[in-house]
């Protein structure tokens, strides 16, 4: 009995030390692997990052928005808002931001 008691224990703690992101929902599920990696969101933040399609963070969410990845990099930013696609009734929606850039898959801004 101590040990179920001190097993259980162990996992709830753990819980609570490491992150817990989920895949980013895109087109009514989760998101498509690109090269390699899958959108990540921070249900806290809301911030965006990237990880393998099995679970292991490439890239932290820190990102406001951030596009797949293609041909070795992904554009992103840090502010920006969400807009709803003119005549969509809500259905669709698209990013705003006046500073994309772009990114490699270590996270670091590259120039294109």
């Amino acid at each position: 009995m101590k040990y179920i008691y001190l097993s259980l224990l162990f996992l709830l703690c753990a819980c609570h030390i490491g992150h817990h992101y989920k895949v980013y929902q895109f087109d009514n599920g989760d998101d498509y692997a690109q090269e390699g990696l899958v959108r990540i969101v921070d249900p806290k933040t809301q911030k965006m990052g990237y990880a393998t399609p099995d679970g292991k963070v490439v890239i932290e969410p820190r990102f406001a928005f951030a596009h797949p990845f293609h041909k070795g990099t992904a554009k992103v930013t840090y502010e920006g808002h969400q807009v709803e696609v003119h005549g969509s009734h809500g259905e669709y929606h698209t990013w705003q931001s006046k500073h994309w850039f772009y990114i490699d898959k270590q996270g670091y801004e590259v120039k294109k």
